[in-house]
This record gives C-alpha cells, sequence and structure tokens, in this order.
C-alpha cells in the first residue's frame, strides 16, 4: 500500500491532467447526482465546501442548496487556532476574500458562525477515498477535526472522480470516514 505522501502526489497530478471542459462535465455529472441523495432532501443545514481548482466544483450545489431554501454553510479557516468553523452564507451576493491554501471565503464582516452540532449534512472534498469510507485529504486534518464536533447523526458525503477511488488506503486514528462517496459513475455507501 502507497504512503499518503504518494497518493496525495498521484492523485494531483492526474488532476492537472483534467482540462476545463471535462471537469466542468463530470462536476455537473457528480452534482447532479448529489442533490438527489436523501440526506441532501432531508437536511436542513449543509456544509459545503468552495472548490478549488482541480477539485469536483460545488458552486451548482450550493445554488441549488439554496434555492431549496436550505441553510448553507462554508467551511472557514482559523489561522490562528488551525481550527475549521462554519460560516452561513446567504447567497452569492456577499464578498469573498482568499483564505488559506487560496481557498474562498467569506469576507470578516459576512462571516457568521454556525455551531457544528447544528450541520446536518457535510459535503466534503478529499484527495483519496476507500470503499470503506476512508478518506485521505489535504495533510492538515481540517475537516477530521470539523467531524468530530458534529452531532453524531450528521451525514458526511465526499465529491469525487472516479480516480480518487482506492480499494483501501492508509488510515491513522485522527482519520474520520465519510458515509457516502458520490462520483461521475456511481454513489458509494461505505
Amino acid at each position: 500500500m502507497h504512503s499518503k505522501a504518494v497518493i496525495r502526489k498521484e492523485i494531483l497530478a492526474h488532476r492537472r491532467t483534467l482540462d476545463p471542459e471535462t471537469l466542468k462535465a463530470l462536476s455537473s455529472r457528480i452534482i447532479e447526482t448529489a442533490l438527489g441523495l436523501d440526506a441532501f432532501h432531508r437536511a436542513d443545514t449543509v456544509l459545503v465546501y468552495l472548490s478549488i481548482p482541480g477539485e469536483v466544483e460545488t458552486d451548482a450545489l450550493v445554488t441549488a442548496a439554496l434555492d431549496a431554501g436550505k441553510r448553507v454553510c462554508v467551511p472557514v479557516i482559523d489561522p490562528r487556532t488551525g481550527e475549521l468553523h462554519a460560516s452561513h452564507l446567504p447567497g452569492w451576493s456577499i464578498e469573498f476574500r482568499k483564505g488559506p491554501f487560496g481557498i474562498r471565503e467569506p469576507e470578516d464582516r459576512f462571516l457568521k458562525w454556525v455551531p457544528p452540532e447544528e450541520i446536518d449534512l457535510v459535503f466534503m472534498p478529499g484527495l483519496a477515498f476507500d470503499r470503506e469510507g476512508g478518506r485521505i485529504g489535504y495533510g492538515k486534518g481540517y475537516f477530521d477535526r470539523l467531524l468530530d464536533r458534529l452531532n453524531e447523526h450528521a451525514g458526511r458525503v465526499a465529491l469525487a472522480f472516479d480516480f480518487q477511488i482506492h480499494d483501501t488506503l492508509p488510515q491513522g486514528p485522527s482519520d474520520r470516514r465519510v458515509h457516502q462517496i458520490v462520483t461521475e459513475t456511481k454513489i458509494i455507501d461505505c
């Protein structure tokens, strides 16, 4: 089994080979499937990551959740503590900044914290996933620590491309599993 570092490097290299049209088409299929999940329909408050280049694009998911009347939250990293928090996103009309790692976050004056225990469903990124819900992120553990603070009934859904799915992945004691993985061709219940 490869180390996490090797897997991260391989996935990042593969992601760089995706042209923008392919990325958009695959993302569209993934989001369409995600919007049909029972967990999405049942959720009142959803946390959706704001995608960076190479990730499954999530803007359409955010828009659909807002249109469905859900309370939408986005992740915001506190650079002082290294903790990931959820901020309410009332819509796209607010101003954004580039947070750590170039990730879009609401400008400070638009931050409105949502307690993690109020989140019903998390759509999360990652670099690699396995069929048991194992996940390799970017290596900082932000989402793993956030998942520990959610209520026990909160759903955890990963959005990924087929090439990000492995049979098994190395997992450590602080790694947290996802419940479902949505790719362009399938839903994997973990």
